[in-house]
């Protein structure tokens, strides 16, 4: 596929970076973890309309 056909797909391109694995299984913020839990025990998930935007 050449760029040109690349610019005009709609579909994205990503490329997946590797070192980031080595983050998934660390919590980066557990405070802010901690206190997202107690709202979600609290509060419970919002309720998300479903809409149809593109």
């Amino acid at each position: 596929m050449t760029i040109k056909e690349l610019n005009k797909s709609k579909t994205p391109i990503v490329k997946i970076n590797n070192t980031l694995d080595k983050l998934a299984a660390k919590v980066l913020f557990p405070e802010k973890l901690e206190e997202a839990n107690q709202i979600l025990k609290t509060v419970g998930l919002p309720k998300l309309k479903k809409s149809h935007h593109h």
